[in-house]
């Protein structure tokens, strides 16, 4: 069963009494209109909602105070038990929250959304507003990095909570219309893509290339993102004039960051996978971090779209989904793994034939990856062809 989401009323920037970031008072404005919709499935945290909501009665909040669902601003029902500081709609959207952001945040929202009740001397409230911002912004990076997470594992639905706090947060911090806003807006545009929400996708985007189009100098590194993710978003459409002329502006400003290579990540996935099975120590390896694990995924996956609807080799999609199961093996997520270089091994056995170097190869490293399970090492079961085949996909996929 699944369940859609009511339109995100705006996302308010939350004052309540003293405390900044406080949540659901009388004094909440209005800086975006940022709606979207989106399809999640109930899912389980392994405990029932039970233990983490109280239901309450919104007739019997104070006068002036109304309490709004974390997800959706319709009118809360729950509130969580741990923290009671968050409310929701219903118990999914609890759910859907507490696994995509609030079970790593819950205690820590408490001092920022608990209404000070003494003001306290000018150098108290100095020092107050400085705690303040301190927390703001360690919980703003904590949700990036589990948006990236969710976006890096395909859970699309579980990154929009964590992109939403990560928005909040940022407005918070840096106000309304600041550049530092883009990067959560380009989160909740590729959960949004990933969810085929692709409306919602476009109006995320957008607030995003306005605030970009604001700051003159912005960094290039944020225009190639959003560029990517509008590449993204219209091939997903079938706009593929509109998604070459995304992603070419995403190359050339990738490649005034990076130098002339705009498969900088995948390079380094490349270099990772070789550095295993070369047998080097845990120091030789280059490790990405959970951003950029996303954003090679996010490539890849370009890559794919495009190379099934202009390629003309029928085995150029096989290999970006072998890389694709290589890098997801490589973190750990052997079922994602398993399902990638399955698709990969199909496809080169029916094309290429079973005595192929590169079948042999796939063959050898999907039974490297059921053996494993997941440890996130590869064996020396297919290491014969591996090697240079690595560097021959990596040619292959540049081109």
């Amino acid at each position: 069963m699944s369940t859609s989401f009511a339109p995100i009323p705006p996302i308010q920037k939350r004052t309540v009494g003293g405390g900044a970031g406080g949540h659901n008072g009388a004094s909440d404005t209005t800086p975006r209109r940022a709606m979207m919709k989106s399809t999640l499935g109930p899912g389980s945290d392994g405990q029932p909602l039970s233990l983490h909501a109280t239901f309450i009665n919104p007739l019997a909040n104070p006068k002036g105070i109304k309490l709004g669902c974390e997800l959706c601003g319709k009118p809360a029902y729950i509130q969580c038990k741990d923290c009671r500081v968050t409310f929701y709609c219903d118990k999914e959207h609890q759910g859907t929250d507490f696994r995509g952001i609030h079970e790593k945040i819950c205690s820590l929202l408490i001092p920022l959304r608990t209404p000070v009740s003494v003001l306290g001397s000018e150098e108290e409230r100095i020092h107050r507003d400085k705690q303040t911002r301190h927390r703001q912004i360690q919980l703003l990076e904590l949700s990036k990095t589990e948006a990236h997470k969710k976006l890096f594992e395909g859970q699309y639905d579980l990154a929009i909570p964590a992109a939403l706090q990560a928005l909040r947060f940022s407005m918070d911090v840096y106000g309304q219309d600041s550049i530092q806003l883009v990067p959560s807006y380009l989160l909740l545009g590729e959960a949004s893509i990933g969810l085929k929400q692709y409306p919602q996708a476009e109006d995320y985007l957008s607030l995003a290339k306005w605030a970009i189009l604001k700051v003159p100098d912005c960094e290039h590194r944020i225009r190639s993102q959003m560029h990517r993710n509008f590449g993204l978003l219209y091939a997903s459409l079938g706009k593929y004039d509109d998604a070459l002329a995304q992603l070419s502006q995403d190359i050339y400003y990738a490649s005034l960051v990076k130098g002339p290579s705009i498969l900088v990540f995948l390079e380094g996935c490349w270099g990772l996978e070789e550095g295993i099975e070369g047998g080097g120590g845990e120091e030789e390896r280059e490790v990405l971090d959970e951003a950029q694990q996303a954003e090679a995924v996010q490539m890849l996956t370009t890559i794919y779209t495009f190379r099934t609807s202009f390629a003309a080799s029928s085995t150029g999609p096989a290999e970006v989904n072998y890389v694709l199961g290589q890098l997801h093996h490589i973190y750990g997520n052997s079922e994602r793994a398993k399902e990638y270089v399955g698709k990969a091994l199909e496809v080169y056995e029916a094309v290429l034939g079973r005595e192929h170097s590169l079948t042999i190869e796939a063959r050898n490293f999907f039974k490297s990856v059921v053996k494993v399970g997941g440890v996130g090492r590869v064996t020396s079961a297919g290491t014969g062809a591996h090697h240079g085949g690595s560097a021959g996909r990596r040619r292959s996929i540049a081109r």
